[in-house]
């Protein structure tokens, strides 16, 4: 499978990305119906992290190849994959970051919730009318988008783009050479905070209600994006 995935222009609906969904499906739902989605011809794209957290995991995991809606693979997603698969990992750690729903999952279970997010490419390449737009969860670990699958053929890039919080950290505003845009999550802020070209729109929509967080869906089929 294609470490990086690409998707043509959406010529008959709109298309929105989407921040970390962390298992809050009827929250994303409410947001999807707030900008009349419509799944005959949108397509929402997802910066990953569909999973922990939350309690209705299982829901945002099955919306896997409705035809509609296309994620890539999060840091979290990435933990439910190698618990079930290799084993050899920090339980502790892993409920401590939401993990406990899947640990206490039946193994039949896990295994077919796993085989959905082993489908997962590690980026998206989407053409709109912005040009060329590239979507990771945390970071491109490259300076030219063309060289991105070759840099996920090893297990450090692999890594980088699931985990880093270098850029948003240091407030890098270098660009992502070879694309016009970059949308990633990872990096939970109360708005949208935009380094050189790339785009940081995980605003906690899986936070608890008090803490007033909100899911961002970033239209990209529209001129500009903010």
């Amino acid at each position: 499978m294609a470490y990086v995935h690409t998707f043509d222009l959406n010529r008959v609906g709109r298309d929105f990305v989407v921040g970390d969904i962390h298992g809050h499906y009827t929250k994303l739902m409410h947001a999807l119906d707030n900008v009349a989605f419509d799944a005959g011809q949108d397509r929402l794209f997802s910066v990953g992290d569909l999973v922990d957290r939350g309690t209705e995991n299982e829901p945002v995991v099955n919306l896997i190849g409705t035809g509609w809606f296309f994620p890539v693979c999060g840091n979290h997603d990435d933990y439910a994959i190698r618990y079930h698969r290799i084993g050899r990992m920090d339980e502790d750690n892993y409920r401590r970051n939401g993990g406990s729903w899947f640990i206490e999952t039946s193994t039949d279970k896990r295994e077919k919730l796993v085989a959905q997010l082993e489908r997962l490419p590690m980026a998206i390449e989407v053409a709109t009318i912005n040009g060329r737009i590239g979507i990771v969860h945390a970071d491109v670990p490259c300076r030219h988008w063309n060289n991105l699958e070759r840099y996920l053929t090893s297990k450090s890039g692999r890594q980088r783009v699931m985990w880093s919080r270098d850029r948003f950290e240091r407030q890098d505003t270098t660009r992502v050479d070879g694309v016009d845009h970059v949308i990633v999550g990872h990096n939970c802020h109360p708005d949208i905070i935009t380094l050189g070209n790339v785009h940081h729109i995980d605003t906690g929509g899986w936070l608890p209600d008090e803490h007033k967080g909100h899911f961002t869906l970033l239209e990209i089929s529209k001129p500009g994006l903010l």
